[in-house]
C-alpha cells in the first residue's frame, strides 16, 4: 500500500501474555472467515491453547485457514494437524520440500497474521510459541505486534487470500491503486510488502524514506540486525546533522554467528555517534522503527538480506502521536531499566572473539553475496 487508511483502531501488543489473550480473543469473537499465518507455529503448552482455539472456531462452522511455513513450523505435530483437518480447518504448510513453490530456493513466509472477519487483524514480530509467552525464569522473548480494527482489514484478508490459494494479486493491486476517501485523522495506517517474486520490496524503502525526513530522533528495536552499508550510512548521516539515534539490539539470540556478525559492526555505531543498548534478559526478537514520535514501523522484517531480498515480510506503517509516544515510551523503559548501554571505551574483545566477529560478518557478506548472484534469477519470476 502506499496509502494511509484510518483505522477504527489501533493498539500496540507485546509479547507475552497480552499477545496471546489478544490472539485467542480474535479467534474465540471470530463469525465467518479466520486466516492465521506465521513461520513458527510449535505445539508446546502455548500452541495447543491456539490449536484448540481453532478447532473450537471451525466446529462454530467460521472458515477457519490456516498456512505455516514448512520450514519454520517443521516440529508442527501430525496428530494437531489431524486434529484441525477433522474439525473443518482448511489447513496447508507453505512451500513444503517436494512442491512446486519450493523451486524459489530460500523464499520462506516470513511473516505473522491473523485476520478475522474483514475487520480486526494482528500482526507483528511474534510467532505461536512457548518461547514469546514465558520462557526460562517466566521471561518471554522480547517482540511487538499491533491490533488493527477497521476498514483496513479488508487489505490484510485479501494478503491471507493471496497466499493461501496462491491467487488474487490482481485484487491487491486495484485495492492499492483506489483513491482513498478517509486518509486523514489520527489513526494513519498502511501495510507494506516484501516479497521479490511479486516485485515487492516495500518496507525496506518505508525504513529508508523515515530516517531521511527523520528530524530529532529515530529508535529502533532491532532483531539480527546486519544492515546493508547504504543502510548503516542512513543511520550515520542522520545523526551527523543531529537526529538522536538510539539502537536496542540483542545481548541474547537464538542464533550465535548473526549475534557475533552484529556485534562486528558495533565499532562503526559507536564512532558514528549512534547510542546503542543490549537487552539482555532474553532473546530479543523485536523490529520496529519510531521517529520523531509520530511515526512508527513494526512487523516480521529483519533489517539484513534475509528479508530484504529473499523472505515474505509484513510491516504495518504508522501515523498515530499517541501510538508512537507510547511505544516510545516503553523503548525508552526498556532502555533505561532493562537494557546495558555500550561505550566504545568499554567495547574491548579478546583477540579470539574479533577473530570469531570478524569470520561471521564475512561468513555472512558471502552468503548475502550469493543471494545478490541469483537477483537476475529471481527477478524473471517477479511478476509470477
Amino acid at each position: 500500500m502506499k496509502e494511509y487508511v484510518k483505522a477504527d483502531e489501533i493498539k500496540l501488543i507485546r509479547s507475552g501474555n497480552q499477545f496471546f489473550e489478544t490472539l485467542e480473543e480474535i479467534i474465540q469473537e471470530s463469525k465467518d472467515t479466520l486466516h492465521l499465518q506465521t513461520y513458527i507455529f510449535e505445539t508446546d503448552s502455548t500452541g495447543k491453547r491456539i490449536v484448540k482455539a481453532l478447532i473450537d472456531a471451525a466446529l462454530r462452522k467460521v472458515n477457519v485457514f490456516v498456512l505455516l511455513d514448512a520450514f519454520g513450523s517443521s516440529s508442527f505435530s501430525t496428530p494437531a494437524k489431524k486434529e484441525l483437518e477433522k474439525a473443518g480447518v482448511h489447513f496447508r504448510f507453505f512451500s513444503p520440500f517436494l512442491s512446486s513453490e519450493n523451486i524459489f530456493f530460500g523464499r520462506r513466509m516470513h511473516h505473522k497474521l491473523v485476520v478475522a472477519d474483514n475487520r480486526i487483524a494482528l500482526l507483528g514480530g511474534i510467532n505461536i510459541a512457548e518461547k514469546y509467552h514465558k520462557d526460562t525464569k517466566d521471561l518471554h522473548w522480547l517482540d511487538f505486534a499491533v491490533r488493527v480494527k477497521g476498514k483496513p482489514c479488508e487489505y490484510l484478508e485479501l494478503v491471507g487470500n493471496l497466499y493461501y490459494f496462491k491467487r488474487g494479486s490482481k485484487r491487491l493491486r486495484l485495492l492499492e491503486k483506489e483513491k482513498k476517501t478517509e486518509n486523514k485523522g489520527p489513526d494513519l495506517i498502511r501495510f507494506r510488502r516484501n516479497d521479490w517474486l511479486r516485485g515487492k520490496n516495500e518496507i525496506h524503502k518505508s525504513y529508508t524514506e523515515a530516517l531521511l525526513k527523520a528530524e530529532k530522533s529515530a529508535i529502533l528495536i532491532a532483531s539480527y540486525f546486519i544492515p546493508g552499508r547504504s543502510f548503516r550510512k542512513l543511520l550515520a548521516d542522520a545523526a551527523k546533522r543531529g537526529v538522536c539515534i538510539q539502537l536496542i539490539l540483542a545481548g541474547k539470540s537464538d542464533v550465535g554467528s548473526v549475534r557475533l556478525a552484529e556485534n562486528y559492526l558495533y565499532d562503526f555505531y559507536l564512532k558514528n555517534n549512534i547510542q546503542l543498548y543490549q537487552w539482555n534478559d532474553s532473546v530479543l526478537h523485536g523490529k520496529a522503527m519510531i521517529t520523531d514520535g509520530k511515526w512508527a514501523t513494526i512487523g516480521s522484517y529483519n533489517l539484513n538480506y534475509l528479508s530484504h531480498y529473499i523472505s515474505i515480510e509484513l510491516n504495518a506503517d504508522i501515523k498515530n502521536s499517541n501510538f508512537s509516544t507510547e511505544f516510545a515510551d516503553q523503548l525508552s523503559l526498556i532502555i533505561s531499566s532493562k537494557c546495558e548501554k555500550i561505550e566504545l571505551k568499554k567495547n574491548g574483545n579478546t583477540l579470539f572473539r574479533k577473530i570469531q566477529m570478524r569470520l561471521a560478518f564475512v561468513l555472512y557478506k558471502i552468503l548475502r553475496n550469493w543471494v545478490m548472484l541469483s537477483k537476475k534469477y529471481r527477478k524473471s519470476f517477479k511478476n509470477l
